[in-house]
């Protein structure tokens, strides 16, 4: 299960120009997990039936 330290916290929000308080960054650092893995999943190559907006029910001989 990735981790985000502070200092990596720290450097993200400076890059992007933004603050967080506490709640936020405790938030954030919750969040992590999941974005890191969205990322992984997103650099992926993926086939044209992983977008959602493409499948409609088709069968194998449809995309012959």
């Amino acid at each position: 299960m990735p981790q985000i330290d502070d200092a990596a916290l720290d450097y993200l929000l400076a890059r992007g120009g933004l603050t967080a308080n506490a709640e936020q960054r405790a938030g954030l650092k919750a969040a992590y997990e999941h974005v890191a893995a969205m990322a992984e999943r997103v650099r992926k190559p993926r086939g044209r039936m992983a977008e959602p907006g493409l499948t409609y029910g088709f069968v194998e001989e449809d995309l012959a």
